[in-house]
């Protein structure tokens, strides 16, 4: 007898879809596989795209900055934008300066969080690397590094020493295993999703945390964390009309 392999159900048109951490590399050809992921997506007709952060190992939207890798995901994103498919793009903490730039140009919208409204519930879509209010380090060292003056250092950045920027981190990245190895704060995630559901939001959904998850949080919450799309190809699927949402790989 041959062996069959069970066909993945069906999946109707005017689905939601939330991906994070897609983490592409900067350098030639790494743009080939969330490339095709988007034109199989693409295919199915969904409501929406959700990019739930830090959709490469890191991304300077500026000029002197962009790759051959960035502007091919660009274009993608472009192409399937201007055929009808909202793309919203949710800022990560590896994301720089994407306000104003080509970025924007590219996608529908850009911000630091979505409401998504499904059936009876509604959904949050946000990165998560702020949750912790009282990390004063990190939120110091975000502030620092996303305001007028670190984007004026980088206007004023000779554009040879930009792209050597470029290649010298990407080196560094080229392999990296990316997953958060910490102990996950559940009890943070909670807290926010309980903040979180008394603005009527049903499920908060992270990315960042690199380890996908389902959290009751009370309070009829759920806390979700995105399974990291590099490693996996999986993506959140919302139904609209039940509200419901699943794993799945396009």
């Amino acid at each position: 007898m041959t062996d069959v392999t069970p066909a993945t159900p069906a999946i109707p048109p005017g689905q939601i879809f939330v991906i994070g951490d897609s983490h592409i590399g900067l350098s030639d050809g790494s743009e080939k596989p969330v490339n095709a992921w988007l034109d199989r997506l693409a295919a199915l007709r969904p409501r929406a795209l959700y990019l739930n952060g830090d959709l490469f190992h890191y991304l300077i939207a500026h000029a002197k900055f962009k790759t051959s890798s960035v502007e091919q995901v660009m274009a993608k994103f472009r192409e399937i934008r201007d055929a009808g498919i909202p793309i919203h793009y949710v800022e990560g903490n590896r994301d720089f300066f994407l306000k104003g730039s080509f970025v924007e140009d590219a996608v529908t919208d850009i911000g630091l969080e979505y409401a998504v409204p499904a059936g009876t519930n509604r959904y949050l879509i946000v990165h998560g690397d702020m949750i912790n209010d009282r990390d004063w380090p990190y939120r110091f060292w975000r502030t620092a590094s996303k305001n007028p003056v670190s984007k004026l250092g980088v206007d004023l950045i000779p554009k040879k020493m930009a792209r050597n920027f470029v290649d010298s981190v990407e080196r560094r990245l080229a392999g990296t295993n990316f997953k958060h190895k910490s102990k996950l704060p559940l009890e943070m995630m909670e807290a926010y999703g309980r903040k979180r559901a008394r603005d009527g939001f049903t499920h908060v959904v992270f990315g960042h945390f690199h380890n996908k998850l389902v959290l009751p949080a009370g309070r009829g919450m759920t806390v979700t964390v995105l399974p990291p799309w590099y490693e996996s190809g999986e993506a959140m699927r919302i139904d609209p009309l039940t509200g419901q949402f699943d794993w799945v790989v396009v």
